[in-house]
């Protein structure tokens, strides 16, 4: 912990104007999304632009800048202004009409208008206002945003050192956000010397609460919950079982196996979550059987989530990666959608590309180094698949649960269950994207990129993924009970769903919503149940009785505690580093450390940094990728590459570094998932996961980023043809092969 401290505050200053610009960009946001959310009564930026555009089809903003009382000429200013008034620009598209920055094109019906700012800076906090044509308006309702410093670092610094050195993950996630609270309470006026107190009472008020009472949180702990007690169901009723010996007949080695579970995650790629849950519970009992360490069951898990993903063409991702630098494009004079230009990226996302690489060639040749070496021939040779005082985030009876004597071991009891989780998820993502709409008023629109991915921009998140696992778990029930559990469960899902819109409205939505459901479904379940067992019935199959399946399902899920605690943690450290802005002093501290020719390079190491530290990859995109697109074009003229090849370059950059932190970030709750569903110690499934992320970024940097700048013609296949003779060199001059093992 001393180190991380001394670090963050040895750590050189970040340079202040560019501080400075960032919270002038978070404000302009501000103000735009408070007219998005309501009319302000106040005097609004954007609504003034409203008014003037509504008196004027054609207008060009004309920018001054005051800092301080003196008038400058910054580019990062210039850049965060541009990236608002494009965004705006987007939003109000259908308006018709053109407001841009910058004189006129000479086109006699285009009005030049003065947009003046006054940014106020004292001390550390930033105000602005802004006025237009004698009409003046304070920039978010005239508050102000802070200037991070080096302490906005300490948070994420402790806390991934804590965890690194001493294994002890919730102590250690506990302290930094302990530590950024502290931090909060002392910005807000606190004595350093008693601002402990209030630091420690808001980690409950503020920050636990906020994450307590998100609709998006507790639908993520509900499809973990449902998840893994679906595993317990399927175990004890034998399709686990079954499902793993007909595996068996395909994947009877260490390479086999592996290779199928990296095939699955390639399969799952609409969604990080789901494959994460999916592939790692699903493959578990086969690995486990073949002595493969948790730590590498979790590294493929992981590194076929994110990476997939962030690259494939029909994810929840793809739309809000486009959504966030689309807007730019018209700008730097780039007319073609946003969507042209993130496939002509995607020869640039060396990283993903690589990762998946990466885990191939760990598996095709047998070969590890690092932890994940002694990892692996700690469970192939002594069969210990955790290292001993390692804790699973799983209950120890979910990984020893066995068949029930009755149940034959029928692997459609674990296909149907699982398939179904897929389907459902798939359905919801559409349904809530308004899919089924589209499919009624204009099918067309599906058949295109940028018709389809918005659904799924809109359809994604916790919701689909959650319905999905609760189907699932559901059906296995189903599958594996008696007559009268089918009977009590069909009865009890009508009725929940009857009772829908009825529910929503008494219990205003939300996380209310789903106990009335659950409520709902409960008392008719157990009515039905009850009334059941006075019926005369035979049964002609083996099933599970209510209490075993109950005890199941508990097996599975009653020990996620730890779990969940983990994610809570992991949610509440990243919201105390949005508070201290810690992603903004990691862009203003490596900002402009390297010549305009680097830029990829820097955007791709500031893009690993700022996620590694916030464990979150779409934060990262939406600070970096706004001003991209501006800054590679005007860079792009100097190099082999040209404007819109460095645009494409620098997209692509900044879309791999944000995942890499996503990937393999303590603080990441994509981590964490693998961990959960692969049932690894958290912190060792990130120290054997680290050197191999480290070397594939590295390789990214030496393969891809740096020649595709000087080398004019540089493919992918060519960077490809390279990665595979490092990674080769690597695997076979430092890794050292383990031994198969026959299935336990």
């Amino acid at each position: 912990m001393g180190v991380a401290v001394c670090g963050a505050l040895l750590w050189p200053q970040a340079d202040r104007s560019e501080l400075v610009a960032l919270a002038f960009g978070h404000l302009l946001s501000d103000d735009l999304d408070a007219i998005e959310q309501a009319a302000p009564a106040r005097t609004s930026l954007f609504r003034l632009l409203d008014e003037i555009r509504s008196e004027s089809d054609d207008t060009s903003l004309i920018a001054s800048f005051e800092l301080d009382g003196d008038t400058i000429r910054e580019p990062a200013f210039e850049r965060a202004l541009a990236a608002q008034i494009n965004r705006y620009a987007e939003l109000r598209r259908e308006a018709g009409g053109h407001l841009g920055l910058g004189p006129g094109d000479g086109n006699t019906r285009t009005e030049s208008t003065e947009l003046r700012f006054e940014i106020v800076s004292r001390g550390d906090r930033v105000a602005v206002t802004a006025a237009i044509e004698n009409r003046v308006a304070e920039v978010a309702g005239g508050a102000s945003r802070g200037i991070p410093g080096r302490s906005a670092l300490l948070p994420p610094l402790i806390a991934i050192a804590i965890a690194l050195v001493t294994r002890r993950t919730l102590l250690a996630l506990f302290v930094g956000i302990f530590t950024g609270s502290t931090l909060m309470a002392i910005e807000r006026g606190s004595a350093p010397l008693t601002a402990a107190l209030p630091g420690l009472r808001d980690v409950v008020t503020v920050y636990l609460s906020n994450e307590l009472f998100d609709t998006f949180r507790i639908e993520i702990i509900g499809f973990v919950v449902a998840l893994v007690a679906m595993i317990g169901v399927m175990t004890r009723a034998g399709g686990v079982q079954g499902l793993v010996e007909r595996l068996l007949g395909f994947a009877r080695s260490v390479r086999s196996a592996l290779l199928l579970t990296w095939g699955m995650g390639l399969l799952i790629f609409f969604d990080d979550y789901a494959n994460c849950m999916l592939v790692g519970s699903t493959m578990r009992p086969l690995t486990d059987k073949l002595r493969i360490s948790r730590e590498k069951l979790a590294y493929v898990v992981d590194s076929t989530a994110a990476p997939i993903a962030g690259i494939s063409l029909l994810s929840t991702w793809i739309a809000f990666e486009v959504s966030v630098f689309s807007a730019q494009l018209p700008e730097v004079g780039i007319a073609q959608s946003g969507y042209s230009v993130f496939l002509q990226a995607l020869p640039y996302r060396y990283y993903c590309w690589f990762t998946l690489l990466f885990v191939a060639a760990t598996i095709v040749t047998g070969r590890d180094f690092g932890p994940m070496a002694r990892a692996e021939r700690r469970a192939r040779i002594e069969g210990l698949l955790v290292r001993p005082g390692g804790r699973a985030p799983i209950s120890e009876e979910l990984s020893t649960m066995e068949p029930a004597a009755q149940m034959p071991g029928d692997p459609w009891i674990a296909v149907l269950p699982v398939s179904v989780t897929l389907l459902v998820t798939v359905l919801r993502i559409f349904s809530d994207g308004g899919g089924f709409e589209l499919l009624r008023t204009a099918p067309a629109t599906l058949l295109s990129l940028e018709g389809l991915t918005p659904v799924l921009l809109e359809g994604g998140g916790a919701a689909p993924i959650f319905a999905g696992a609760c189907a699932g778990l559901g059906l296995a029930i189903f599958l594996a009970g008696s007559t009268s559990t089918r009977l009590a469960l069909a009865i009890g899902a009508i009725g929940a769903y009857a009772a829908g819109d009825r529910v929503v409205e008494l219990s205003a939505g939300g996380v209310g919503s789903y106990a009335a459901h659950a409520l709902v479904f409960v008392v008719l379940a157990a009515a039905m149940g009850w009334v059941s067992r006075f019926s005369a019935r035979s049964q002609q199959r083996p099933y599970l009785n209510a209490g075993e399946l109950f005890r199941a399902a508990r097996g599975g899920a009653g020990a996620l505690g730890f779990a969940v605690v983990l994610l809570f943690e992991a949610w509440m450290i990243g919201a105390v580093c949005a508070d201290l802005s810690t992603a903004d002093y990691l862009v203003a501290l490596l900002s402009g450390t390297l010549p305009p020719v680097l830029l990829p390079l820097l955007l791709f190491s500031v893009g690993c940094a700022v996620s590694f530290a916030t464990g979150s990859s779409w934060s990262t995109m939406a600070i970096l990728l706004p001003n991209v697109v501006g800054l590679a074009s005007a860079l792009g003229p100097e190099t082999a590459l040209g404007a819109f090849g460095m645009v494409t370059v620098s997209i692509g950059a900044v879309l791999d570094g944000s995942i890499f932190g996503d990937h393999c970030s303590p603080i990441s709750d994509t981590t964490v998932l693998s961990s959960v569903s692969s049932g690894s110690d958290h912190i060792d499934h990130v120290r054997t996961q680290a050197p191999y992320a480290i070397a594939t970024a590295a390789i990214a940097i030496a393969c891809g980023y740096l020649p595709a700048v000087f080398i004019s013609g540089w493919s992918l296949g060519v960077a490809a043809a390279c990665a595979i003779a490092v990674v080769s060199a690597l695997l076979f001059g430092v890794g050292r092969p383990l031994p198969d093992v026959e299935p336990a």
